[in-house]
């Protein structure tokens, strides 16, 4: 099929944001809309670049991803509207059903998104990814930069809860450590010039075309969905 338009959509956050979880229902919400994550362009064990202080790899490094195939494949998507790579998730987040996502949301939702793209011609394909907007080549691939947030200690307290991650190869479970010397670590370094005094925990710059929203753990994922939705059908 021909599109007369592809947006390409960027879910963006630091590790345990609520990125992948809110990107997989608004894939869910949308009809014909894909998602791809980014999770999906990481190296093989052996070639995740090795820390020789602690003695592990960093898997939050942009080191650790194949940016080069990430870039040829947005490039691809833009094009033609669809996927060449043969990307398989690994699907490292919790169980969906558990989010308490009300009727009349999905409802409202569905009849906004109807309207905007009922006619089909416009295929939305969402980017969840964890670095995707510290590079500004990369960047400019996305119609629209979406960037999901929460305090730096929600964070940590998420990422603590989970059990691990699976890898191309293996299974990563974080050492003690892990979440303050690596994920938030270079999360904030690669997202600093993006932020008002490099200040991630601040506001993001006026000049940035990012658009943010507070996911903490007193957020209505309903309002974090919807919020998501109206930014992609302003698009049209």
């Amino acid at each position: 099929m021909t599109y007369k338009k592809v947006l390409i959509v960027g879910i963006s956050g630091c590790s345990s944001s609520g990125k992948t979880t809110l990107a997989k229902l608004t894939s869910e919400i949308l009809p014909g809309s894909t998602l791809i994550h980014e999770d999906d362009f990481f190296k093989h064990d052996d070639e995740v670049p090795f820390d020789e202080k602690y003695q592990i790899h960093n898997w939050d490094s942009p080191e650790a991803l194949d940016l080069d195939l990430f870039g040829k494949e947005l490039v691809h998507i833009k094009k033609t509207g669809t996927i060449s790579a043969e990307l398989i998730h690994n699907n490292n987040m919790g169980d969906l059903s558990e989010l308490n996502v009300n009727q009349a949301t999905l409802k409202e939702i569905s009849a906004k998104y109807s309207a905007t793209f009922g006619d089909g011609d416009i295929k939305v394909v969402l980017v969840d990814g964890f670095m995707i907007y510290n590079n500004q080549d990369l960047a400019s691939r996305f119609d629209v930069k979406l960037l999901i947030r929460a305090p730096r200690a929600t964070l940590k307290k998420r990422r603590a809860a989970r059990s691990g991650y699976k890898t191309l190869d293996s299974f990563w479970v974080d050492p003690p450590f892990y979440f303050d010397e690596f994920v938030y670590k270079a999360y904030a370094e690669n997202h600093a010039c993006l932020f008002e005094n490099g200040d991630v925990e601040g506001a993001l710059k006026k000049d940035v075309d990012i658009y943010d929203f507070i996911n903490d753990d007193n957020t209505d994922i309903n309002e974090a969905l919807m919020w998501i939705c109206d930014h992609i059908i302003s698009m049209r």
